[in-house]
């Protein structure tokens, strides 16, 4: 026998007042029985409890970008780390934005400190704006190999620096050195006495505009998605970096001559901001430092491998590679040291400490 409807009431007054009076509201105004408002109240508390009782956690969705061209060595390093995550933490969902949509890398590591780009793949001396001794790694012959600058960013030398980005809101999860760095120009170079007063495009960085003016260029800030186009009509006439990024902007259709200064070493890094890392549980912390790990040293790999297949391509396609000898490169940076560490430019002492390693 089903219990009245003065049974219900009772029941309701008594146990649960202010849901009683939600479902007398419900019956008066859609004129629906006693039962079935309670009989719609039961199903509806019922499938709450079973939607508790199975839905996961709530994926977190994290922006990430590498501000780099598509199919670039930061590129595929960053689609490792985001490939790793969807399978080791398939909670977290990354939004992967290829290429420059976001803008520039100084535009994004703009937004990534500001917390809209959640992780950024870059290099790390894009951090030098918030992280004066970061200068260093743009900063030319400074490390002699990539084993040098490795050592230098594994050293307790790099834990202030991590500190103080860290301090600005952002979180280094790892990073690597990858390829050196070369000059890509429209005539022959021999000497550095054929850079002089020469047209050279510089990124959006200080330590490189000092480099390349103390080596006796006039260096030019160009973005690097633009610099294609700034040597195909003249806007520069040299610019330098890694052969395989390079390659992928075609730099050596319009700069034929590629010099092997191997002047610095390019990195690959990828950062969190603190506000999304402290979402993670600390075993979540440390699967995403895992997965970062790995995914810069595959960077490390595949750039260290890639250097003689790159160059053998540009020589296929008609271009020029050359070595060159570096000591009077290595005079002019060295003799202005002391007068960017006077100016600031990184910590004093900072340079001759990276010597010691």
């Amino acid at each position: 026998m089903q219990p009245s409807r003065k049974l219900h009431k009772k029941r309701c007054q008594l146990s649960v007042g202010p849901i009683c009076l939600i479902l007398r509201t419900f019956c008066l105004l859609y004129g629906h029985s006693w039962e079935d408002a309670m009989r719609i109240y039961q199903m509806g508390l019922f499938a709450a409890l079973l939607g508790l009782a199975v839905t996961p956690v709530q994926a977190r969705d994290l922006v990430v970008a590498s501000a780099d061209p598509v199919g670039s060595l930061k590129d595929r390093m960053c689609q490792q780390f985001v490939d790793g995550v969807a399978e080791e933490l398939p909670e977290v969902s990354l939004n992967y934005v290829q290429g420059e949509a976001l803008g520039s890398a100084k535009s994004v590591m703009e937004q990534h400190v500001s917390g809209t780009i959640d992780i950024f793949c870059n290099e790390l001396v894009w951090f030098a704006n918030y992280v004066p001794d970061m200068q260093i790694l743009g900063w030319g012959l400074t490390f002699r190999d990539q084993q040098h600058m490795k050592n230098f960013i594994e050293s307790e030398l790099f834990d202030p620096l991590e500190d103080e980005a860290i301090a600005a809101g952002v979180r280094i999860l790892a990073g690597r050195p990858t390829q050196p760095r070369m000059l890509f120009t429209k005539t022959p170079v021999s000497g550095i006495e054929d850079l002089q007063n020469v047209k050279m495009r510089v990124p959006q960085l200080k330590s490189y505009l000092e480099l390349w003016t103390a080596v006796g260029t006039q260096p030019t800030q160009v973005a690097w998605a633009e610099v294609y186009l700034a040597l195909n009509t003249g806007v520069v006439v040299a610019a330098e970096g890694p052969p395989t990024d390079a390659g992928k902007q075609n730099f050596e259709k319009v700069a034929p001559y590629v010099t092997r200064t191997d002047h610095l070493y390019s990195t690959v890094h990828i950062s969190i901001t603190e506000r999304a890392w402290s979402e993670f549980t600390e075993v979540e912390q440390a699967k995403m430092t895992e997965l970062a790990t790995a995914a810069t040293d595959w960077g490390l790999a595949a750039a260290t491998e890639e250097v003689e297949t790159v160059l053998a391509g540009f020589e296929e396609e008609g271009a020029t590679v050359s070595d060159i000898d570096i000591k009077p490169f290595q005079d002019k940076v060295a003799g202005a040291v002391e007068r960017m560490e006077s100016e600031g430019l990184w910590s004093e002492g900072l340079w001759e400490k990276i010597q010691g390693l």
